[in-house]
């Protein structure tokens, strides 16, 4: 019987696993059809809650140790999910929408530029791809969620991907859209180790949509306890039923509206009633009170 399990990763600072461990609170208010586990440097206070941990050795802390999730992951059948997310429903749907394509994926595009990501011929060709970047499309996809079954492909595409990490290296001065402050994205890589080995993206689902912020959006509904997330784009088009908030952000926890939903859970999980603090008003003056905090220590 082929085992599956949602799973997200954390290493170095606790302020990691702190979010893994709020995210995987907020995934057990809908969900208890399949497990969560945690890939991580150690063991501490936020994953014991966890259903499996896996510990890894040799942790580098950075773009190598998402790229170990194709290797190390404890299911057959995985969903990755980055620890700066809240959910909001359940997500047993997501396994229709992504396991069906390929052993590895995520929600995207399959005809996107590689442009994106490279500003010169000099760095596709370090990638190890003979096409002219004009000629040829690559996955796009949102590293945020992915889907790994484990298997060959996985395991080839992780040592390839290595490989076109260390071949980018050079370019980390020039290439201002695949490295961020000197370091390397890991989404370009992802990207250009699917189109070598024949994974593609799913289509974006319509129902249990993932939304990334801050990406100007208005939230018309957010409830993690009645499962009620629904927002509207700059443009005043309505995306209703989302599934996750994916915030983003390396400083998350300074962020308004997480604080704001985290003392939201923290009521949940007590008991008691969550209309007031979950009130625009009161989610407004959280996000106020967090941008004169931020403005002070500047």
């Amino acid at each position: 019987m082929i085992s599956r399990g949602f799973v997200t990763l954390a290493t170095g600072k606790d302020i990691y696993y702190q979010m893994a461990y709020n995210m995987l609170r907020s995934y057990r208010i809908h969900n208890q059809t399949y497990p969560m586990a945690i890939i991580c440097d150690r063991e501490n206070e936020y994953t014991r809650s966890f259903d499996k941990v896996v510990l890894l050795a040799d942790v580098k802390r950075d773009y190598r140790d998402k790229f170990r999730l194709l290797v190390d992951c404890p299911y057959d059948e995985n969903i990755f999910i980055e620890p700066d997310c809240l959910i909001y429903r359940n997500l047993d749907h997501f396994w229709d929408l992504l396991s069906k394509e390929s052993d590895f994926t995520s929600f995207g595009w399959n005809d996107g530029s590689p442009a994106l990501w490279f500003k010169s011929e000099e760095a596709w060709a370090a990638t190890g791809m003979t096409e002219p970047m004009e000629t040829v499309t690559i996955p796009l996809i949102n590293p945020g969620y992915l889907f790994i079954r484990n298997g060959s492909i996985c395991k080839h595409m992780y040592q390839d991907m290595l490989d076109i990490a260390e071949r980018l290296m050079p370019y980390k001065d020039i290439e201002d859209r695949s490295f961020v402050n000197g370091r390397l994205r890991d989404d370009p890589v992802l990207c250009v180790g699917m189109k070598k080995h024949g994974c593609v993206c799913a289509a974006k689902p319509s129902v249990g949509k993932c939304m990334s912020i801050p990406s100007g959006y208005t939230f018309r509904k957010i409830s993690l306890q009645d499962g009620e997330l629904e927002v509207a784009d700059k443009n005043g088009k309505i995306f209703s039923d989302c599934a996750l908030l994916h915030f983003s952000t390396r400083r998350v926890l300074e962020e308004g509206l997480y604080s704001n939903q985290i003392a939201v859970l923290n009521r949940i999980e007590k008991g008691k009633s969550t209309a007031m603090i979950n009130s625009r008003f009161v989610r407004g003056l959280y996000d106020f009170w967090w941008k004169i905090k931020k403005k002070l220590k500047k």
